[in-house]
């Protein structure tokens, strides 16, 4: 893996790959190969205040539970959703567009290596949505450039709480949702 901070992206405009580091900014076209190791911070508690009326390992807001997931664990889209159903929950979905906000200020102290998480968000015959059951896909506050085309499935950047399309095959973390 790359050292903690740094993620590989495809880059249409050259073709190829580059890296982005996304605590400094740094980007390069070759691989990291400084820098802390890609192990990352142990995982951080979920305190009695924040879980709430959640079960152990969430986080209760906005009468909802949150489940983060651990530094390590990666997955596709559709495994991301998998591990949700599993949880007993379901992939992320915005209700409110403040809700990305309080992820990432949450995600701000969890530390991911990923530096995106993904949602249930996919786009269907060309319209973005947040499937069977959800809101509409209203007022989305999108990453700068975005969407881009780069990918079907919506994942939010943890930086700054903005959406932004991405592959469905790329590994990210992610976060489950149920009403609490």
């Amino acid at each position: 893996g790359l050292p903690y901070g740094w993620e590989k992206k495809f880059d249409a405009k050259i073709n190829g790959f580059i890296y982005i580091n996304h605590v400094t900014g740094e980007t390069r076209s070759s691989p990291p190969t400084h820098g802390s190791s890609g192990t990352g911070p142990a995982p951080v508690q979920v305190s009695a205040r924040e879980q709430g009326s959640c079960k152990p390992g969430w986080r209760y807001a906005f009468n909802f539970c949150y489940y983060i997931s651990a530094f390590a664990d990666i997955q596709s889209h559709s495994g991301a959703q998998a591990a949700c159903k599993q949880q007993g929950g379901e992939l992320f979905w915005s209700q409110f567009v403040f809700e990305s906000f309080f992820l990432k200020k949450t995600l701000q102290t969890v530390k991911t290596p990923t530096h995106f998480f993904w949602t249930n968000g996919e786009k269907h015959n060309g319209k973005w949505d947040w499937g069977t059951g959800h809101p509409a896909f209203t007022n989305p506050k999108w990453t700068s450039g975005q969407p881009d085309g780069s990918g079907t499935c919506l994942a939010v950047y943890t930086h700054t709480g903005f959406f932004d399309d991405q592959p469905c095959e790329t590994q990210y973390n992610y976060v489950c949702k149920t009403k609490a």
